[in-house]
């Protein structure tokens, strides 16, 4: 497992887990990857499918 400069172990180890999940079955294993790293305290991911969301919106970085 690549560490991601700036990411918390946590944070990796949730969005693996998270990527896994989705992988294998589709939104149905993210939602279960969230359950149990949510019950072990790691957090979950959100996807925002917002288009103009601030937070998760491409930026143009010039």
């Amino acid at each position: 497992m690549s560490r991601i400069k700036g990411a918390s172990l946590v944070e990796v180890v949730t969005r693996h887990l998270h990527a896994a999940g989705r992988t294998i079955a589709g939104e149905k294993g993210g939602r279960a990857a969230n359950t149990i790293t949510s019950a072990v305290g790691l957090g979950r991911i959100d996807i925002c499918d917002h288009p103009a969301c601030p937070d998760c919106a491409p930026t143009d970085r010039t």
